[in-house]
């Protein structure tokens, strides 16, 4: 239930931060590494769900992110390493 509550809660917060101009797959990402830490005690470097869903916003209002270049090639690989972009 915690869980699902915190979920909800980071998926508002993403939706009204890309709301503001910054990039809501930024946005996802942070909350992701943050949720992870809470519940983790380590962040996971995969894309988690609130940025993958970020991402998907952004690809539907036309922002995309071009400041990372590790996250440009783990979205062109699908984060799988073994993939040639």
């Amino acid at each position: 239930m915690l869980k699902a509550l915190m979920t909800a809660t980071a998926a508002a917060a993403m939706l009204s931060l890309a709301a503001c101009g910054d990039s809501a797959e930024k946005t996802g990402e942070n909350l992701d590494s943050a949720i992870e830490e809470a519940t983790q005690g380590e962040e996971n470097m995969q894309d988690g769900a609130l940025e993958n869903a970020g991402e998907g916003i952004d690809n539907a209002t036309g922002t995309e992110r071009n400041d990372d270049l590790g996250d440009t090639v783990n979205d062109a690989t699908d984060g799988n390493p073994n993939t040639n972009p």
